[in-house]
């Protein structure tokens, strides 16, 4: 994982190779993220959005970028994935011909993909946009870009909470597990129950912890037994869990019945 998010990373600010980066690192409710200013058609691709979104009516509102690519053989194509998050409500059909109307002036559009999710009060839209930047201007500003969390691959977001927390355990611990158990609560809690096969003998499970920190406000509790030699089942317990940190990762796939707000 550590060397997928260094690659990430050099693949955004490789553009700008003579000048100095210092690109601000920021956590929030949400999660963790890198202020970039020094990627031109990210930033620039981000403005347009910030401006259709006003445009669509959501006049409050803060952007996220998940993933950002430029593809690596077709010259100034480009994918984003992002977040919007603010109060109002707006239909999606709505918002995806606002977004292709402007950035068609700028840009050739693809495919644009709209989810919404609204929780306490607080609306979500997630996206999708290929593009084709023709005519990239000047802009100024900055993004905040996902560093995502140990164990998640930006690619394969969104997750569900299930293979969110299994694709945590196999990345950290190098193992194959199934997760036949997973249980939130209200919200605060999460318990999860995975069974896992290892292939080697497992030395250890701070990576796991390490890794769970991310979504825990106090200190994840993880108990380990021993089917058999190749077998093991982890338990895995987070008492106060930072529920909005899932949204990023999981989308309009977050279902938590008797959610406390």
């Amino acid at each position: 994982m550590l060397l997928e998010a260094q690659k990430l990373i050099f693949d955004i600010f490789k553009k700008d190779k003579n000048d100095e980066i210092k690109e601000p690192f920021y956590a929030d409710e949400y999660g963790e993220w890198l202020i970039v200013s020094h990627n031109k058609p990210l930033v620039y691709i981000s403005n347009i959005l910030q401006k259709s979104i006003k445009k669509a009516g959501l006049k409050n509102h803060d952007l996220y970028v998940i993933q950002y690519i430029e593809d690596e053989k077709i010259r100034n194509l480009a994918s984003i994935k992002g977040m919007i998050c603010g109060n109002g409500n707006i239909k999606e059909l709505d918002l995806a011909t606002t977004i292709k109307n402007s950035l068609s002036d700028t840009l050739t559009v693809g495919e644009i993909k709209i989810f919404k999710l609204k929780i306490c009060g607080i609306l979500f839209i997630f996206f999708y946009i290929d593009v084709v930047v023709r005519n990239l201007k000047e802009t100024r500003g900055s993004v905040k870009l996902l560093f995502p969390p140990i164990g998640v691959s930006l690619y394969e977001i969104p997750y569900t909470l299930q293979s969110l927390i299994k694709s945590v355990i196999e990345k950290t611990l190098g193992v194959n597990c199934s997760v036949s158990e997973i249980d939130t609560g209200d919200g605060t809690r999460l318990k999860a129950v995975a069974e896992c096969r290892i292939q080697q003998t497992l030395e250890s499970i701070e990576p796991l912890k390490k890794a769970l920190e991310y979504f825990s406000f106090s200190e994840p509790k993880i108990s380990l037994n021993r089917s058999n030699i190749r077998q093991i089942e982890l338990q895995i317990f987070i008492n106060q869990l930072k529920t909005k940190a899932l949204i990023p990762l999981i989308w309009d796939r977050f279902i938590i019945d008797s959610l406390r707000c």
